[in-house]
């Protein structure tokens, strides 16, 4: 744990969470630049082990890697702690000015939950207004939270505080079983059997790592991400963050890279992510020139069916879009994600918060009218 002296200490009120007995002990919160965050890495992975709400985003080894690939300006933690064990860890970035904090979410990142032990979502919450009114910030933005302990924190929080929801929608998941192949995807996949040999690897049966890493970097770059300039090895940073963050959470049994092979070749690849009772599919890619045997959907569904059945696991999240023209078919399921920009200050909203509402609004505006331009 980094100690108090060596960051930025903020004195929390004495809060209590929704419940005892953790809720017995002073509270405190930490601040802690993105820089130096390998010096918290053993109370964070306890810490990221014991979550009430896993995010596996937040793991260390799939964090620090992310931290290299991508806007990382005004980013740190919040650690806090009751009598000195960690109780939440706040990811996120100081922007417009540092007018607004946003917790911690990027492209490689949809999903917003900050890590925060059992019974104690009401003192993080806490704990996290008081630090951003004491450094001046007027709005707390906290995307793509699904419902549980800590979106109740905020709920709570609206009462008083003045709440602009952003964004709702419900994504793809799987909480059991997917249904069968469709006919027409059955013939497909007969029809891609008929081709060579079909089969099913991932490294978590012992399919070697390093070579499905090439793999899965080589289809994605060589498809439609790789002609847009956004596949992960299109720069060395975000090739350096797939390559780090597996390493590190495959050897945990947190990571898979789950394969198709027609004959020995991959013709689609798929990431998936664990932590907790949860399981994310993160990435997927396959070789266009199969496109007409649809190998992503087919491997998308097996993936699905494999995720949801391991021991423990009670939600697979496909990380999709909403409306995704392919993962909507064979994942019926649909968890409700929400974005809230709450006002740091209780009351009426102040002119700062509005301020920031109206260019945060106008920025999502912008960001979706890009989307539908490119789609065209």
């Amino acid at each position: 744990m980094i100690a108090a002296s060596d960051s930025l200490a903020i004195a929390a009120p004495p809060l209590q969470p929704v419940s005892a007995p953790a809720g017995l002990g002073a509270v405190a919160a930490y601040w802690v630049p993105a820089a130096r965050w390998e010096e918290a890495r053993a109370d964070w992975d306890e810490l990221a082990a014991a979550a009430a709400e896993p995010n596996v985003f937040l793991a260390p080894g799939f964090a620090l890697a992310a931290r290299g690939a991508v806007a990382s300006a005004g980013l740190g933690a919040l650690l806090v702690t009751r009598d000195g064990l960690l109780i939440g860890l706040v990811a996120g970035r100081f922007h417009l000015l540092r007018s607004v904090f946003s917790l911690w979410t990027h492209d490689y990142a949809p999903y917003g939950m900050p890590l925060v032990r059992p019974d104690e979502a009401g003192a993080v919450i806490g704990a996290l207004v008081s630090f951003l009114a004491d450094q001046g910030v007027a709005a707390l933005e906290t995307p793509l939270l699904d419902a549980g302990p800590v979106a109740d924190a905020l709920e709570a929080l609206a009462a008083s505080h003045p709440t602009f929801v952003l964004d709702a929608h419900r994504r793809a998941v799987l909480t059991e079983a997917p249904p069968p192949l469709s006919k027409e995807h059955r013939r497909l996949a007969r029809r891609l059997g008929e081709q060579g040999r079909l089969e099913t690897v991932s490294t978590a049966t012992g399919y070697a790592l390093p070579a499905a890493v090439d793999a899965f970097l080589t289809l994605e770059a060589e498809g439609w991400k790789g002609r847009r300039g956004t596949a992960l090895a299109a720069t060395p940073a975000t090739r350096a963050f797939f390559e780090g963050a597996v390493a590190d959470l495959v050897p945990r049994g947190a990571a898979q890279i789950d394969m198709l092979l027609l004959d020995g070749r991959p013709v689609a690849a798929g990431l998936v992510l664990t932590a907790g009772a949860r399981a994310w599919y993160l990435k997927t890619a396959y070789d266009e020139a199969f496109a007409r045997f649809s190998p992503g959907l087919l491997l998308s569904r097996a993936i699905g069916a494999s995720a949801i059945a391991a021991e423990g696991v009670r939600l697979v999240d496909s990380c999709a879009i909403p409306g995704h023209p392919m993962i909507e078919r064979i994942w019926p399921g649909r968890m409700e994600l929400t974005t809230r920009f709450i006002a740091v200050a209780e009351g009426r909203a102040g002119v700062r918060y509005r301020a920031a509402l109206a260019c945060r609004r106008g920025f999502a505006a912008a960001k979706g009218l890009a989307k539908r331009l490119l789609r065209r």
